[in-house]
């Protein structure tokens, strides 16, 4: 372990941590993941189609362009961060099982 070699109340200042390391890590658990990649397919089919069918109307193509690119921007935006309603069904895991050489030597 790394250990300061100053007294207590002489150790130098240190910047403050960048906001990325004061959030909270966390992982999705699957029941998140299985809602980001459904809110991801249908948003971008979506607008896709807005898309599609304002471009036909239109007789210009740019506009389904236009509309997929927004959906993709904002599917990103929803879908890629670790969103704390991705987290509402925490993995249980079971206790870890003790290994056999640890029971022999309990049992002699």
């Amino acid at each position: 372990t790394f250990t300061w070699h100053l007294p207590r109340n002489k150790l130098p200042s240190l910047p403050p941590p960048p906001l990325c390391l004061c959030i909270p890590s966390r992982t999705m658990d699957y029941e998140g993941q299985k809602l980001s990649e459904l809110l991801f397919y249908w948003i971008i089919l979506s607008f896709g189609a807005v898309g599609w069918v304002i471009g036909y109307v239109k007789q210009d193509f740019t506009y389904v362009f236009y509309s997929w690119g927004i959906g993709v921007i904002l599917s990103c935006i929803l879908c890629v961060p670790d969103w704390p309603f991705y987290n509402r069904h925490p993995v249980k895991w079971l206790e870890s099982v003790p290994e056999r050489r640890e029971k022999e030597e309990k049992e002699s």
